[in-house]
């Protein structure tokens, strides 16, 4: 593999990787708004209904945001052993290191305390709901 290729290939992978993390994160982010409202295109919906949209919609939507960067990171790692140059390899694992520290510091804390935070509200309001 010359060494243009390469550098193409590294360069498609990180822009489909951030176009893809991009899409992801704000479908999330709006299923988020649509269960933390209880409001879907205009219409209420029940705590019920909410809590399943959670761990149905918004929780996969966020694994596979998790699954998608170390997947890059899995596939740089193998990118760097077809590297023609050493310095291209450094650039792969590079890249591998980035992606996993976004995992291990971002991806999978966040989500974690922001479902935490959304089931406790979804309880609340179940018990609300239940008391009136």
């Amino acid at each position: 593999m010359s060494a243009l290729t390469f550098l193409v290939a590294e360069s498609f992978l990180l822009i489909a990787a951030t176009l893809g993390i991009v899409f992801i994160g704000k479908l999330a982010w709006d299923k988020s708004l649509e269960i933390s409202t209880g409001v879907v295109q205009g219409v209420p919906v029940s705590p019920r209904v909410r809590e399943g949209m959670l761990w149905n919609i918004w929780l996969p939507l966020h694994g596979f945001n998790i699954a998608l960067p170390a997947l890059i990171a899995f596939v740089q790692l193998q990118m760097a052993s077809y590297a023609p140059d050493a310095n291209l390899k450094v650039v792969a694992y590079f890249m591998a290191f980035i992606a996993a520290i976004g995992v291990a510091t971002t991806l999978i804390p966040l989500p974690a305390v922001l479902l935490a935070h959304r089931a406790k509200v979804l309880r609340a309001k179940q018990r609300q709901a239940k008391a009136d």
